[in-house]
């Protein structure tokens, strides 16, 4: 399920033509006319010039006019603090190396393996996102630097410098050197780092949903073994906990493993609508194309190789002249399958109950054991054919007894007669490490038997076979979501989740979201429920814990008034909004992703969300077989909600990729590649701006906390923390000057210190 994007990929469409009737062009703070950095040399064949991490620099930024021969930083600690050193050369400059000193003070130092040193890389945009973003290329890839590297001649090539100052560092003023330079030339670059006397906290005061596919990960990493793939994914993990964001799913690799008790069949759904007799049939349904389920009976029946079987079963089609198959799998006494000694048929059936009957062939004497298998089509290797199949009153039985080797044949259970089991054993470990130890403080929790849905469609909820609405499925449930719930508050995790089973529903879809939810809140009322919503409103909010809106459809006077109720806000970047909506785009404003968390900030919200970060390929778009390859193909395509394969529609440049994969020629490059992945420059601006969210937080609490005389510091803090009117008015209007905000966050962490006094 594409977790936000869906019916605003059409909006987007009809938004990017109402900009170019506009006119709109992207703003000169993040493009090729400069106006922003400091010189530091300027000689004859070179220029060399720096700036802070809060801009975008283009292959054709001009060098600022001004000088400063020092780079000057500040930071609390706990931070990660940025800046870019450009050299444009006027010829090709080969083995160009850099590297960083320790950085010193009066009596601490910033180890040289705090500071991080990657290299801006460009995409080609071919296709702008919209309006306002334009084709060429635009830095956005940031891999490390682990050698020498090239500056080609009349262009920028820039290093991206990030210093992590540990949380324990000492206030003060420290002191270093960047080294850059070949053979030929060098330069040492000073750097001044004032620490300030104050930490961010180890765990994000906002809280965050990030999407991640496992399969993409696997796919364009080359892995096949269970051991690389948790080996890589770990790797994302500590991704996503350096740039303080949390993923969907850090269990997605360790689940709890349920144990269900008392029911003999699995793969299909008891039927209590089209029973032969009785109250339930067994419901056994393939719409796939390109697969073959199958209902499995969950024992192995023991086999006398010298006695004849009977199978017997009543049986209705979902079409007229339905076909189906029966399989009996052979085992010997050790459990080895005996392929040879299967024995399948192929049955057609009508739209009307019938009997029908099997004797398979005597099994040879070898044969021990067999597995019971219905397929509800006509079984092929591809598995094109597709079908539905109800079964009631199946019966196995050697040929002349009345004995049935089947339990539950009729298919009628009570409430009663099932029970469940859940170990958190591996879940538990995952949560050791990513919870406790990593710090993520929200993460997607999959509740078994809930559905799913968006405005294009749904699923109903099904547990263990069992509808959602009748009387097994309710007592499963609620038994799975008291233990669910009951783990998480003794692990000391309950609030942290939320379930997110339902994305973008229309209107029509609130019955079905409103009978979801109170589902999960008759049995475990602490379990944080979930909805995304393109057009907020308040018809299932009272069922909802976490409502997150669209960014561009946030009402921020509603969204303060939801706050003040005590209900979680987030809100979510995906395909929409575009320009001039704060967005996500790599075509767009360096400020964007940064100035968003201002105003979740301002205007009370508690999370974002992103529906994916290596979303990599669209499986709509892409020709069968290819990969598409971010590091050259740049834009995100359509997948899903009714979209043909084959037409290629722009979701927009970057949307939903924000990491990029290490391999970087992912359809002929066939090496394992057990790395992280290469972050983005976008996602260097989002934790900054969640940095700035925690001096705003940081700064409200000591306001909120003061005891002391000095009114003049509770007013100024007052005055710091209205933002609105001043970095923006709303979320269309904003500045694009990254100076700005730079400034503005200096005032807040003066006055955090003089709070602190």
């Amino acid at each position: 399920m594409r977790s936000v994007s869906s019916l605003f990929f059409a909006i987007s469409i009809l938004l990017m033509s109402s900009l170019q009737l506009r006119g709109q062009k992207a703003d000169p703070y993040h493009i090729s006319s400069g106006g922003f950095g400091y010189l530091l040399e300027e000689i004859p064949g070179i220029s060399l010039w720096w700036c802070e991490g809060a801009y975008k620099i283009m292959r054709d930024t001009p060098s600022p006019a001004s000088g400063e021969d020092t780079v000057s930083l500040w930071s609390a600690a706990n931070e990660y603090e940025a800046f870019q050193v450009v050299i444009n050369p006027s010829s090709r400059m080969e083995n160009l190396r850099i590297s960083s000193s320790d950085l010193i003070s009066a009596n601490s130092k910033i180890d040289a393996r705090h500071v991080g040193i990657r290299q801006v890389e460009y995409v080609k945009i071919t296709r702008a996102t919209d309006s306002y973003g334009f084709t060429g290329y635009w830095p956005d890839p940031l891999p490390v630097v682990d050698g020498p590297v090239t500056a080609y001649g009349g262009e920028n090539t820039t290093f991206w410098i990030n210093i992590f100052i540990p949380g324990e560092t000492a206030p003060g003023i420290y002191r270093g050197t960047i080294s850059l330079g070949n053979a030929q030339w060098e330069k040492e670059i000073p750097v001044k780092l004032k620490v300030w006397d104050f930490s961010l906290p180890p765990v994000s005061s906002v809280r965050s949903g990030f999407g991640l596919s496992v399969d993409k990960i696997a796919r364009y990493h080359n892995l096949e073994s269970e051991e690389d793939i948790k080996n890589t994914f770990d790797l994302y993990m500590q991704a996503f906990r350096d740039y303080r964001i949390a993923p969907y799913d850090p269990f997605y690799l360790y689940p709890i493993r349920e144990k269900v008790i008392g029911l003999e069949w699995e793969g299909g759904i008891y039927d209590f609508d089209n029973s032969y007799n009785g109250d339930y049939s067994f419901m056994v349904e393939d719409n796939d194309p390109a697969g073959s389920p199958a209902a499995r009976y969950r024992k192995m029946l023991d086999i006398d190789p010298s006695k004849k079987y009977v199978l017997r079963w009543n049986v209705k089609g979902g079409t007229k002249d339905q076909q189906y198959c029966i399989l009996l799998e052979a085992y010997n006494k050790e459990g080895e399958k005996l392929v040879f000694e299967n024995r399948m048929e192929v049955f057609t059936c009508d739209t009307i109950w019938s009997n029908r009957e099997f004797t398979p062939a005597s099994f040879s004497e070898e044969v021990s054991m067999a597995g019971l298998s219905i397929f509800p089509a006509f079984r092929t290797a591809a598995g094109e054919d597709t079908g539905r199949v109800w079964i009631d009153n199946i019966a196995l039985s050697v040929e002349g007894s009345k004995e049935n080797m089947l339990e539950q044949s009729g298919f009628e259970l009570e409430a009663g007669d099932v029970d469940i089991g859940l170990d958190f054993t591996d879940f538990d470990m995952a949560g050791r490490r990513y919870l406790d130890e990593f710090g993520f403080n929200s993460f997607r929790l999959y509740l078994k038997g809930m559905g799913s849905g968006t405005y294009y469609s749904r699923t109903e909820g099904v547990f263990e076979g069992f509808r959602q609405g009748s009387p097994v499925y309710d007592s499963l449930m609620a038994k799975y979501l008291r233990i669910m719930q009951d783990h998480l508050q003794e692990k000391g995790w309950l609030g942290k989740e939320y379930v997110y089973w339902f994305d973008e529903p229309g209107k029509k879809d609130y019955p079905f979201v409103r009978k979801g939810m109170e589902t999960i809140k008759r049995s475990a009322p602490g379990i944080n429920t979930f909805l995304t919503e393109n057009d907020p409103g308040p018809e299932i909010m009272d069922v909802t814990d976490i409502s997150c809106t669209i960014f561009h459809r946030v009402d921020p006077d509603e969204a303060k008034k939801i706050a003040a109720r005590g209900q979680e806000y987030w809100s979510y970047l995906c395909t929409a909004p575009k320009a001039p909506w704060v967005s996500l785009f790599i075509d767009h404003d360096a400020i964007n992703m940064r100035m968003w968390l201002w105003m979740t900030h301002a205007w009370k919200l508690k999370g974002i969300l992103v529906w994916s970060t290596n979303y990599w390929d669209s499986y709509s778009a892409s020709p069968q077989g290819y990969m598409q390859n971010p590091w050259t193909e740049p834009a995100s395509f359509v997948q899903g909600y009714g979209w043909p394969y084959g037409k290629q529609t722009l979701w927009g440049n970057g949307d939903g990729r924000l990491f990029y994969p290490p391999n970087r020629d992912p359809n002929n490059d066939r090496n394992i590649y057990i790395e992280g992945p290469i972050p983005s420059i976008r996602l260097e601006f989002l934790r900054q701006g969640i940095e700035d969210y925690e001096y705003l937080v940081m700064l409200e609490e000591l306001m909120n906390s003061y005891s002391g005389t000095e009114k003049g510091l509770v007013r100024e803090a007052k005055k710091l923390l209205d933002t609105e009117g001043k970095l923006f008015k709303d979320g269309k209007t904003y500045t694009k000057n990254p100076a700005e905000i730079l400034a503005y966050r200096k005032k807040i962490a003066d006055l955090i210190i003089e709070f602190k006094k």
